[in-house]
């Protein structure tokens, strides 16, 4: 065991939960880093720029920059952090990775430029299939509900806080799905109430076609765009966290072309599985929950 991973673990283990945070005196003055606990999160952390700003998190990790007061001055850090209590020594190994600089300075300033380059690295070891989480599905919920502010409608953007619908006015609702599929025509419904029309008002389906690109549309740029419109920003800045995109996620920033966007009324010609498809409005005994597949192509629709 080297000396850096020996204090990093010792670190883990004897600190408070205060936020204190520890000098590692393992490592050279010119690339200083520190371990720290913080309520039940615990790890190590290096000064960063403060233009800097990242919140990544898998398996139990989490990749995030965060500003503290160390030594009564304001700075900002780059922190790899975890909650597992009982695979903290494992943990401490990806840290003292991270903050190690044995082959020279050249390592740290690698890091600091770019921090998602090592873990990106480091997910992909880890995980035995990586799923990354694509910005383009609530990009649409965004791009929907910015249409509807424009046209004048009073909405309430209800998906990331458990509504039955993603969007409600006080004419309609709108169940919204996207794809980066050139060409396919298919969209996923889950269970038999999201196309149910539960609320008495009408129900409009919104497909969204993305491309990915270099340059293009994000949610951080949509979510701007609706601020300047009058949206709250505390409230999509809520839908967004709870959706697990934090501030500096890097799936807010995934940008995409808009291809195309149609409105279908989800009418009584409209194919869909609901409580009035089964006898009596009760699905099968024994069966709890299903999805299904609804393809859109010949169904008539709108431009969005």
């Amino acid at each position: 065991m080297t000396d850096l991973l020996k204090e990093i673990q010792e670190g883990f283990a004897n600190l408070d939960h205060s936020g204190r945070m520890l000098p590692i005196m393992a490592m050279p003055a010119a690339c200083p880093a520190w371990v720290f606990r913080e309520g039940d999160r615990f790890g190590v952390a290096v000064e960063c720029p403060g233009h800097l700003d990242i919140s990544e998190g898998f398996a139990g990790a989490k990749l995030r920059t965060v500003e503290r007061v160390v030594a009564g001055q304001h700075r900002r850090f780059l922190r790899l952090e975890s909650s597992i209590e009982w695979l903290r020594n494992e943990f401490g190994l990806i840290c003292e990775h991270m903050i190690s600089v044995g082959s020279g300075t050249a390592v740290r300033q690698a890091l600091l430029t770019d921090p998602l380059v090592w873990w990106h690295r480091w997910r992909h070891l880890l995980g035995n299939a990586v799923v990354d989480k694509h910005g383009y599905d609530l990009l649409a919920e965004l791009l929907a509900l910015e249409t509807l502010v424009i046209k004048g409608a009073c909405c309430e953007w209800t998906g990331p806080f458990g509504g039955v619908v993603d969007i409600k006015t006080s004419a309609s609702d709108y169940e919204v799905k996207s794809t980066i599929s050139r060409y396919g025509t298919m969209v996923n419904i889950s269970g038999q109430f999201q196309l149910a029309a539960s609320s008495g008002k009408p129900l409009q389906l919104l497909h969204f076609r993305f491309e990915p690109v270099d340059k293009g549309l994000s949610i951080d740029l949509v979510c701007d765009r609706l601020i300047a419109l009058g949206v709250d920003a505390d409230m999509l800045e809520g839908g967004l966290q709870r959706l697990g995109m934090e501030a500096g996620c890097s799936a807010r920033k995934e940008a995409f072309n808009l291809i195309e966007a149609r409105s279908y009324k989800v009418d009584d010609s409209f194919p869909r599985v609901t409580p009035a498809s089964f006898i009596d409005g009760v699905m099968p005994a024994g069966v709890v929950q299903f999805e299904y597949r609804v393809d859109l192509s010949g169904l008539k629709c709108e431009q969005l």
